[in-house]
């Protein structure tokens, strides 16, 4: 089963994110745990201070709810906005040929 950890920070201000954007570039690569796949940092394409933290998990992952690692990222994150952690898992894929 995958799931994706999504970790969404609407920051008090455009600075404030600026400065959410430079600490996720001051992590450092989480120790790997069963299923990690990937940490993904996107930006809103239409609200300028909302970005969001993608953790990808492949294979046999508990679904127990959000990873130890999400939520110390969502914790770690939370003095630059409104915090959103949620946990989606992999119902179906549609092939694209």
């Amino acid at each position: 089963m995958d799931l994706i950890e999504i970790i969404q920070i609407r920051s008090y201000s455009r600075s404030y994110c600026d400065a959410a954007e430079a600490a996720f570039y001051e992590l450092t690569s989480p120790e790997r745990e069963g299923g990690l796949e990937d940490v993904t940092l996107l930006r809103n394409a239409g609200i300028d201070t909302d970005i969001g933290i993608f953790i990808t998990w492949r294979g046999e992952v508990s679904q127990g709810g959000k990873s130890r690692l999400g939520s110390q990222l969502a914790a770690a994150f939370s003095e630059y906005g409104q915090i959103y952690h949620s946990v989606w898992k992999c119902e179906s894929r549609l092939a694209i040929k």
